[in-house]
Protein backbone atom coordinates (compact mmCIF):
# COMPACT_ATOMS: atom_id res chain seq x y z
CA UNK A 1 0.00 0.00 0.00
CA UNK A 2 1.20 3.58 -0.92
CA UNK A 3 1.19 5.78 1.50
CA UNK A 4 -1.55 7.91 -0.06
CA UNK A 5 -3.59 4.96 -0.20
CA UNK A 6 -3.36 3.95 3.47
CA UNK A 7 -5.14 7.40 5.15
CA UNK A 8 -8.16 7.16 2.40
CA UNK A 9 -8.41 3.07 3.40
CA UNK A 10 -8.69 4.42 7.41
CA UNK A 11 -11.17 7.00 6.51
CA UNK A 12 -13.35 3.85 4.64
CA UNK A 13 -12.94 1.72 7.92
CA UNK A 14 -14.14 4.85 10.31
CA UNK A 15 -16.85 4.81 8.27
CA UNK A 16 -17.94 1.60 7.89
CA UNK A 17 -18.13 1.72 11.87
CA UNK A 18 -20.43 4.96 11.96
CA UNK A 19 -22.96 3.95 9.02
CA UNK A 20 -23.40 0.22 9.78
CA UNK A 21 -25.00 -0.41 13.40
CA UNK A 22 -25.80 -4.37 11.80
CA UNK A 23 -22.49 -6.13 12.05
CA UNK A 24 -23.07 -8.02 9.34
CA UNK A 25 -23.50 -5.66 6.68
CA UNK A 26 -20.59 -4.05 8.26
CA UNK A 27 -18.50 -7.47 7.71
CA UNK A 28 -19.96 -7.50 4.01
CA UNK A 29 -19.09 -4.24 2.81
CA UNK A 30 -15.66 -4.79 4.05
CA UNK A 31 -15.86 -8.46 2.65
CA UNK A 32 -16.91 -6.25 -0.99
CA UNK A 33 -14.00 -4.46 -0.51
CA UNK A 34 -11.01 -6.60 -0.08
CA UNK A 35 -12.51 -8.47 -2.86
CA UNK A 36 -12.53 -5.20 -5.44
CA UNK A 37 -8.50 -5.11 -4.60
CA UNK A 38 -8.34 -8.88 -4.78
CA UNK A 39 -9.30 -8.63 -8.13
CA UNK A 40 -7.31 -5.89 -9.30
CA UNK A 41 -4.14 -7.87 -7.62
CA UNK A 42 -3.93 -5.22 -4.99
CA UNK A 43 -3.39 -7.73 -2.31
CA UNK A 44 -1.78 -5.86 0.01
CA UNK A 45 -4.87 -3.67 0.06
CA UNK A 46 -7.04 -6.45 0.00
CA UNK A 47 -5.36 -7.66 3.18
CA UNK A 48 -6.23 -4.57 5.18
CA UNK A 49 -10.08 -5.17 4.72
CA UNK A 50 -9.52 -8.62 5.64
CA UNK A 51 -8.17 -8.13 9.09
CA UNK A 52 -10.28 -5.51 10.09
CA UNK A 53 -13.12 -8.51 9.51
CA UNK A 54 -10.72 -10.60 11.40
CA UNK A 55 -10.87 -8.64 14.55
CA UNK A 56 -14.82 -7.82 14.51
CA UNK A 57 -15.11 -11.59 13.94
CA UNK A 58 -12.98 -11.61 16.96
CA UNK A 59 -14.56 -9.65 19.09
CA UNK A 60 -17.97 -11.10 18.63
CA UNK A 61 -16.60 -14.36 18.96
CA UNK A 62 -17.85 -15.35 15.44
CA UNK A 63 -15.36 -18.52 14.63
CA UNK A 64 -17.46 -18.93 11.13
CA UNK A 65 -16.29 -15.87 9.90
CA UNK A 66 -12.83 -16.21 11.58
CA UNK A 67 -12.41 -19.13 9.48
CA UNK A 68 -13.02 -17.39 6.61
CA UNK A 69 -10.99 -14.25 7.27
CA UNK A 70 -8.07 -16.62 8.46
CA UNK A 71 -7.71 -18.13 4.64
CA UNK A 72 -8.21 -14.87 3.15
CA UNK A 73 -5.14 -13.11 5.07
CA UNK A 74 -3.23 -16.26 4.64
CA UNK A 75 -3.80 -16.36 1.05
CA UNK A 76 -2.84 -12.51 0.73
CA UNK A 77 0.37 -12.94 2.71
CA UNK A 78 0.98 -16.61 0.09
CA UNK A 79 0.19 -13.84 -2.68
CA UNK A 80 2.66 -11.40 -1.46
CA UNK A 81 5.15 -14.38 -1.22
CA UNK A 82 4.98 -13.65 2.77
CA UNK A 83 5.34 -17.18 3.07
CA UNK A 84 6.03 -17.79 6.61
CA UNK A 85 3.42 -15.35 7.26
CA UNK A 86 1.14 -17.27 5.37
CA UNK A 87 1.79 -20.63 6.88
CA UNK A 88 0.93 -18.69 10.05
CA UNK A 89 -2.78 -17.89 9.03
CA UNK A 90 -3.09 -20.72 7.54
CA UNK A 91 -1.77 -23.10 11.07
CA UNK A 92 -4.46 -21.49 12.89
CA UNK A 93 -6.89 -21.93 10.14
CA UNK A 94 -6.28 -25.61 10.82
CA UNK A 95 -6.69 -25.41 14.26
CA UNK A 96 -9.90 -23.77 14.87
CA UNK A 97 -11.67 -25.89 12.14
CA UNK A 98 -10.75 -28.79 14.26
CA UNK A 99 -13.02 -27.57 17.15
CA UNK A 100 -15.43 -26.24 14.76
CA UNK A 101 -15.46 -29.42 12.51
CA UNK A 102 -15.40 -27.56 9.47
CA UNK A 103 -13.45 -29.89 7.55
CA UNK A 104 -14.18 -27.94 3.58
CA UNK A 105 -12.07 -25.06 5.06
CA UNK A 106 -9.56 -27.61 6.94
CA UNK A 107 -8.80 -29.09 3.78
CA UNK A 108 -8.13 -25.60 2.19
CA UNK A 109 -5.98 -24.36 5.24
CA UNK A 110 -3.82 -27.44 4.37
CA UNK A 111 -3.67 -26.81 0.49
CA UNK A 112 -2.66 -23.11 1.61
CA UNK A 113 -0.19 -24.26 4.00
CA UNK A 114 1.17 -26.66 1.77
CA UNK A 115 1.55 -24.35 -1.49
CA UNK A 116 3.44 -21.68 0.89
CA UNK A 117 6.15 -24.08 2.27
CA UNK A 118 6.50 -25.70 -1.49
CA UNK A 119 7.32 -22.17 -1.95
CA UNK A 120 10.08 -21.70 0.81
CA UNK A 121 11.34 -25.18 -0.66
CA UNK A 122 10.24 -26.90 2.33
CA UNK A 123 8.98 -29.95 0.24
CA UNK A 124 8.62 -32.65 2.90
CA UNK A 125 6.52 -30.16 4.81
CA UNK A 126 4.60 -29.26 1.58
CA UNK A 127 3.85 -33.29 0.79
CA UNK A 128 2.51 -34.05 4.50
CA UNK A 129 0.22 -31.02 4.11
CA UNK A 130 -0.56 -32.48 0.62
CA UNK A 131 -1.30 -35.56 1.63
CA UNK A 132 -3.32 -34.46 4.85
CA UNK A 133 -5.35 -32.30 2.27
CA UNK A 134 -5.72 -35.92 0.03
CA UNK A 135 -6.71 -37.74 3.17
CA UNK A 136 -9.07 -35.53 4.12
CA UNK A 137 -10.86 -35.05 0.49
CA UNK A 138 -10.74 -38.79 0.02
CA UNK A 139 -12.38 -39.36 3.39
CA UNK A 140 -15.63 -36.85 3.16
CA UNK A 141 -15.75 -38.18 -0.92
CA UNK A 142 -14.92 -34.33 -2.19
CA UNK A 143 -13.37 -35.20 -5.75
CA UNK A 144 -12.57 -31.30 -6.80
CA UNK A 145 -10.05 -31.48 -3.20
CA UNK A 146 -8.93 -34.64 -4.37
CA UNK A 147 -7.73 -33.73 -7.57
CA UNK A 148 -6.38 -30.62 -6.10
CA UNK A 149 -4.26 -32.79 -3.61
CA UNK A 150 -3.13 -34.80 -6.32
CA UNK A 151 -2.17 -32.12 -8.42
CA UNK A 152 -0.27 -30.00 -6.07
CA UNK A 153 1.86 -33.45 -5.02
CA UNK A 154 2.65 -33.84 -8.89
CA UNK A 155 4.04 -29.85 -8.82
CA UNK A 156 5.58 -30.53 -5.68
CA UNK A 157 7.67 -34.17 -6.84
CA UNK A 158 8.31 -31.81 -9.96
CA UNK A 159 9.96 -29.50 -8.45
CA UNK A 160 12.03 -32.46 -6.73
CA UNK A 161 12.97 -33.48 -9.80
CA UNK A 162 11.13 -36.89 -9.37
CA UNK A 163 9.38 -36.50 -12.76
CA UNK A 164 7.96 -40.32 -13.17
CA UNK A 165 6.43 -39.66 -9.75
CA UNK A 166 4.91 -36.18 -10.97
CA UNK A 167 3.11 -38.14 -13.64
CA UNK A 168 2.05 -40.78 -11.85
CA UNK A 169 -0.29 -38.35 -9.34
CA UNK A 170 -0.87 -35.65 -12.27
CA UNK A 171 -2.57 -38.82 -14.30
CA UNK A 172 -4.23 -39.69 -11.35
CA UNK A 173 -5.45 -35.82 -11.28
CA UNK A 174 -7.02 -35.98 -14.30
CA UNK A 175 -8.54 -39.05 -14.52
CA UNK A 176 -10.88 -37.37 -11.44
CA UNK A 177 -11.07 -34.30 -13.85
CA UNK A 178 -12.13 -36.37 -16.52
CA UNK A 179 -14.65 -38.29 -14.28
CA UNK A 180 -16.07 -35.05 -12.81
CA UNK A 181 -16.55 -33.67 -16.53
CA UNK A 182 -14.91 -30.56 -14.98
CA UNK A 183 -13.46 -28.97 -18.61
CA UNK A 184 -11.01 -26.62 -16.47
CA UNK A 185 -9.60 -29.28 -14.63
CA UNK A 186 -8.94 -31.44 -17.04
CA UNK A 187 -7.33 -28.26 -19.19
CA UNK A 188 -5.75 -27.22 -15.98
CA UNK A 189 -3.74 -31.04 -15.77
CA UNK A 190 -2.84 -31.20 -19.36
CA UNK A 191 -1.10 -27.95 -19.01
CA UNK A 192 0.31 -29.70 -15.57
CA UNK A 193 1.43 -32.79 -17.59
CA UNK A 194 2.73 -30.55 -20.18
CA UNK A 195 4.89 -28.65 -17.86
CA UNK A 196 6.56 -32.12 -16.45
CA UNK A 197 7.07 -33.28 -20.11
CA UNK A 198 9.08 -29.69 -20.36
CA UNK A 199 11.36 -30.42 -17.63
CA UNK A 200 11.86 -33.84 -19.49
CA UNK A 201 12.69 -31.85 -22.17
CA UNK A 202 10.27 -33.76 -24.10
CA UNK A 203 9.01 -31.22 -26.38
CA UNK A 204 6.79 -33.38 -28.44
CA UNK A 205 4.69 -34.66 -25.63
CA UNK A 206 4.91 -31.41 -24.15
CA UNK A 207 2.93 -29.30 -27.03
CA UNK A 208 0.99 -32.12 -27.62
CA UNK A 209 -0.63 -31.89 -23.81
CA UNK A 210 -0.37 -28.17 -24.40
CA UNK A 211 -2.22 -28.12 -27.54
CA UNK A 212 -5.01 -30.11 -26.39
CA UNK A 213 -5.35 -28.15 -23.17
CA UNK A 214 -5.30 -24.79 -25.74
CA UNK A 215 -8.01 -26.47 -27.64
CA UNK A 216 -10.19 -26.82 -24.39
CA UNK A 217 -9.47 -23.54 -23.22
CA UNK A 218 -11.03 -22.19 -26.67
CA UNK A 219 -13.71 -24.15 -26.67
CA UNK A 220 -15.28 -23.21 -23.26
CA UNK A 221 -13.31 -19.06 -23.66
CA UNK A 222 -11.54 -19.83 -20.97
CA UNK A 223 -9.35 -17.58 -21.10
CA UNK A 224 -6.89 -17.93 -18.14
CA UNK A 225 -6.26 -22.03 -19.30
CA UNK A 226 -5.70 -19.82 -22.44
CA UNK A 227 -3.09 -18.10 -21.35
CA UNK A 228 -1.20 -20.44 -19.56
CA UNK A 229 -1.24 -23.04 -22.30
CA UNK A 230 0.09 -20.28 -24.84
CA UNK A 231 2.58 -20.06 -22.50
CA UNK A 232 3.47 -23.30 -22.09
CA UNK A 233 3.91 -23.90 -25.46
CA UNK A 234 6.21 -21.10 -26.13
CA UNK A 235 7.83 -22.53 -23.17
CA UNK A 236 8.50 -25.83 -25.77
CA UNK A 237 8.90 -23.88 -28.62
CA UNK A 238 11.87 -22.40 -27.01
CA UNK A 239 13.41 -25.04 -25.71
CA UNK A 240 13.78 -26.59 -29.11
CA UNK A 241 15.19 -23.52 -29.90
CA UNK A 242 12.16 -22.54 -32.45
CA UNK A 243 12.25 -19.04 -31.68
CA UNK A 244 9.99 -17.47 -33.86
CA UNK A 245 7.04 -20.19 -32.94
CA UNK A 246 7.94 -19.54 -29.04
CA UNK A 247 7.60 -15.61 -29.81
CA UNK A 248 4.48 -15.78 -31.44
CA UNK A 249 2.55 -18.43 -28.52
CA UNK A 250 4.26 -15.91 -25.90
CA UNK A 251 2.82 -12.73 -27.67
CA UNK A 252 -0.75 -14.11 -28.02
CA UNK A 253 -0.74 -15.09 -24.10
CA UNK A 254 0.75 -11.68 -23.70
CA UNK A 255 -2.17 -10.63 -25.54
CA UNK A 256 -4.92 -12.69 -23.62
CA UNK A 257 -3.11 -11.19 -19.31
CA UNK A 258 -3.49 -7.51 -21.10
CA UNK A 259 -7.45 -8.33 -22.00
CA UNK A 260 -8.34 -10.04 -18.23
CA UNK A 261 -5.79 -7.91 -16.53
CA UNK A 262 -3.31 -10.67 -15.13
CA UNK A 263 -0.65 -9.71 -14.04
CA UNK A 264 1.37 -12.50 -12.22
CA UNK A 265 1.07 -14.84 -15.13
CA UNK A 266 2.21 -11.66 -17.44
CA UNK A 267 5.27 -11.47 -15.75
CA UNK A 268 6.42 -15.17 -16.39
CA UNK A 269 4.91 -14.33 -19.93
CA UNK A 270 7.17 -11.01 -20.01
CA UNK A 271 10.43 -13.33 -18.82
CA UNK A 272 9.96 -15.98 -21.73
CA UNK A 273 9.91 -13.32 -24.08
CA UNK A 274 13.21 -12.19 -23.02
CA UNK A 275 14.57 -15.67 -22.90
CA UNK A 276 13.83 -15.41 -26.70
CA UNK A 277 15.46 -11.98 -26.98
CA UNK A 278 18.71 -13.21 -24.98
CA UNK A 279 18.57 -16.46 -27.42
CA UNK A 280 18.56 -14.54 -30.84
CA UNK A 281 20.79 -11.63 -29.50
CA UNK A 282 18.41 -8.49 -28.89
CA UNK A 283 19.78 -8.44 -25.68
CA UNK A 284 18.26 -4.82 -25.26
CA UNK A 285 14.83 -5.80 -26.16
CA UNK A 286 15.59 -8.74 -23.32
CA UNK A 287 16.64 -5.75 -20.94
CA UNK A 288 12.98 -4.20 -21.31
CA UNK A 289 10.92 -6.82 -21.34
CA UNK A 290 12.76 -7.85 -17.83
CA UNK A 291 12.37 -4.27 -16.39
CA UNK A 292 8.80 -4.41 -17.47
CA UNK A 293 8.30 -7.79 -15.84
CA UNK A 294 9.82 -6.29 -12.61
CA UNK A 295 7.72 -3.53 -12.65
CA UNK A 296 4.78 -5.89 -12.32
CA UNK A 297 5.84 -7.90 -9.86
CA UNK A 298 7.14 -5.14 -7.70
CA UNK A 299 3.67 -3.23 -8.54
CA UNK A 300 1.73 -6.59 -7.06
CA UNK A 301 4.08 -7.04 -3.92
CA UNK A 302 5.30 -10.77 -6.07
CA UNK A 303 8.79 -10.85 -4.56
CA UNK A 304 9.35 -14.10 -6.25
CA UNK A 305 8.78 -12.77 -9.42
CA UNK A 306 10.79 -9.54 -8.64
CA UNK A 307 13.63 -12.05 -7.60
CA UNK A 308 13.48 -13.80 -11.15
CA UNK A 309 13.06 -11.02 -12.94
CA UNK A 310 16.45 -9.40 -11.49
CA UNK A 311 17.59 -13.02 -12.37
CA UNK A 312 17.11 -12.81 -15.77
CA UNK A 313 18.39 -9.51 -16.28
CA UNK A 314 21.56 -10.98 -14.65
CA UNK A 315 21.58 -13.30 -17.61
CA UNK A 316 21.05 -11.16 -19.81
CA UNK A 317 24.26 -8.54 -18.93
CA UNK A 318 26.22 -12.34 -18.76
CA UNK A 319 25.50 -12.65 -22.18
CA UNK A 320 26.68 -9.36 -23.13
CA UNK A 321 30.09 -9.67 -21.24
CA UNK A 322 29.02 -7.08 -18.73
CA UNK A 323 29.80 -9.32 -15.59
CA UNK A 324 29.79 -6.67 -12.94
CA UNK A 325 26.20 -5.42 -13.89
CA UNK A 326 25.58 -9.14 -13.97
CA UNK A 327 26.78 -9.84 -10.16
CA UNK A 328 24.98 -6.99 -9.27
CA UNK A 329 21.84 -7.87 -9.95
CA UNK A 330 22.63 -11.30 -9.61
CA UNK A 331 23.21 -10.58 -5.49
CA UNK A 332 19.91 -8.39 -6.12
CA UNK A 333 17.90 -11.27 -6.57
CA UNK A 334 19.51 -13.44 -4.43
CA UNK A 335 19.04 -11.13 -1.24
CA UNK A 336 15.16 -10.84 -1.69
CA UNK A 337 15.23 -15.08 -2.39
CA UNK A 338 16.67 -14.99 1.05
CA UNK A 339 14.74 -12.50 2.70
CA UNK A 340 11.34 -14.90 2.06
CA UNK A 341 13.30 -17.96 2.32
CA UNK A 342 13.07 -19.39 -0.97
CA UNK A 343 15.96 -22.50 -0.85
CA UNK A 344 15.33 -24.00 -4.36
CA UNK A 345 16.41 -20.87 -6.26
CA UNK A 346 18.90 -19.44 -3.80
CA UNK A 347 20.83 -22.67 -5.16
CA UNK A 348 20.28 -21.95 -8.49
CA UNK A 349 21.47 -18.33 -7.78
CA UNK A 350 24.20 -19.69 -5.93
CA UNK A 351 25.20 -22.32 -8.58
CA UNK A 352 24.91 -19.10 -11.44
CA UNK A 353 27.83 -17.23 -9.49
CA UNK A 354 29.68 -19.26 -8.49
CA UNK A 355 30.03 -20.06 -12.29
CA UNK A 356 30.39 -17.13 -13.19
CA UNK A 357 33.19 -16.32 -10.81
CA UNK A 358 34.98 -20.35 -11.85
CA UNK A 359 34.78 -18.47 -15.80
CA UNK A 360 36.42 -14.97 -14.32
CA UNK A 361 39.16 -17.58 -12.99
CA UNK A 362 38.40 -16.04 -9.73
CA UNK A 363 38.50 -19.56 -8.19
CA UNK A 364 38.30 -18.93 -4.32
CA UNK A 365 34.79 -16.72 -4.27
CA UNK A 366 33.67 -19.65 -7.05
CA UNK A 367 35.07 -22.44 -4.71
CA UNK A 368 32.34 -20.27 -1.86
CA UNK A 369 29.37 -19.72 -3.57
CA UNK A 370 29.65 -23.48 -5.10
CA UNK A 371 30.49 -24.96 -2.20
CA UNK A 372 26.88 -23.15 -0.84
CA UNK A 373 24.92 -24.72 -3.63
CA UNK A 374 26.11 -27.97 -3.21
CA UNK A 375 24.94 -27.74 0.69
CA UNK A 376 21.20 -26.90 -0.83
CA UNK A 377 21.01 -29.05 -3.19
CA UNK A 378 22.02 -32.09 -0.58
CA UNK A 379 19.20 -30.35 1.45
CA UNK A 380 16.27 -30.31 -0.86
CA UNK A 381 18.20 -34.05 -2.33
CA UNK A 382 17.59 -32.48 -5.83
CA UNK A 383 20.12 -35.51 -7.44
CA UNK A 384 20.48 -33.55 -10.98
CA UNK A 385 21.63 -30.58 -9.18
CA UNK A 386 23.79 -32.46 -6.89
CA UNK A 387 25.79 -33.50 -9.55
CA UNK A 388 25.72 -30.09 -11.50
CA UNK A 389 27.25 -28.59 -8.48
CA UNK A 390 30.30 -31.24 -8.19
CA UNK A 391 30.91 -31.30 -11.87
CA UNK A 392 31.56 -27.92 -11.81
CA UNK A 393 33.58 -27.91 -8.55
CA UNK A 394 35.60 -30.69 -10.01
CA UNK A 395 36.80 -28.30 -12.57
CA UNK A 396 37.66 -25.43 -10.23
CA UNK A 397 39.77 -27.49 -8.37
CA UNK A 398 41.15 -29.09 -11.56
CA UNK A 399 41.78 -25.63 -13.04
CA UNK A 400 43.52 -24.73 -9.38
CA UNK A 401 45.93 -28.22 -10.16
CA UNK A 402 44.49 -29.50 -7.02
CA UNK A 403 44.10 -33.19 -8.88
CA UNK A 404 42.78 -34.65 -5.32
CA UNK A 405 40.38 -32.72 -5.00
CA UNK A 406 39.05 -32.25 -8.50
CA UNK A 407 38.80 -36.09 -8.88
CA UNK A 408 36.59 -36.44 -5.55
CA UNK A 409 33.86 -34.16 -6.85
CA UNK A 410 34.26 -35.43 -10.34
CA UNK A 411 33.72 -39.05 -8.72
CA UNK A 412 30.44 -37.92 -6.81
CA UNK A 413 29.00 -36.15 -9.69
CA UNK A 414 29.87 -39.38 -11.75
CA UNK A 415 28.22 -41.60 -8.94
CA UNK A 416 24.99 -39.81 -9.16
CA UNK A 417 24.66 -39.59 -12.91
CA UNK A 418 24.96 -43.63 -12.85
CA UNK A 419 22.46 -43.16 -10.64
CA UNK A 420 20.14 -41.25 -12.80
CA UNK A 421 20.42 -43.26 -15.41
CA UNK A 422 22.28 -40.46 -17.66
CA UNK A 423 25.04 -42.66 -19.48
CA UNK A 424 26.35 -39.28 -21.36
CA UNK A 425 27.36 -37.54 -18.58
CA UNK A 426 28.62 -40.20 -16.77
CA UNK A 427 30.63 -41.65 -19.64
CA UNK A 428 31.68 -37.95 -20.34
CA UNK A 429 32.89 -37.89 -16.19
CA UNK A 430 34.85 -41.31 -16.33
CA UNK A 431 37.02 -39.79 -18.97
CA UNK A 432 37.89 -36.93 -17.52
CA UNK A 433 38.81 -38.89 -14.58
CA UNK A 434 41.02 -41.28 -16.52
CA UNK A 435 42.81 -38.05 -18.12
CA UNK A 436 43.81 -36.96 -14.57
CA UNK A 437 45.22 -40.81 -14.07
CA UNK A 438 42.38 -42.20 -12.34
CA UNK A 439 39.60 -44.83 -11.75
CA UNK A 440 36.38 -44.04 -10.30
Amino acid sequence: MTPESQPKLVNILELTNGQFQDLDARIRYLFKLATAHENMFEFAEALQYHEQILQLAIESDDKSQQEVSLYHIGDCYRQLSQFNKSIDYFSRLIEITRSTGNRILQIAGFWGKGTSYQNLGQYPSSIECFKLELAIACEMNQPNWEKSALSSLANTYQFLGDFQLSLEYEQKALSIARELNDSKAIGDSLVNLGSVYLQLRAWEMAIGFCTEAHAIAHENNNKDLMMVSLHSLGQAYKGQSLYVQAKDFFTKALSVSCSIGEKRVRSAILQGLSDVCSQTSQFEQAIKYNLESLDISRSIGNRYGEAAALSRIAITYQHLGNINKALTYYHQSLTILQEIGTIASQQQLFFNIGSIYYRERMYAEAIGFLHTALVLAQELKIHAEQAKVEFVLGAVFQKLGQNSDAVHHYRQAYQIYQRLGDETQAFHLLQTIRKLGREP
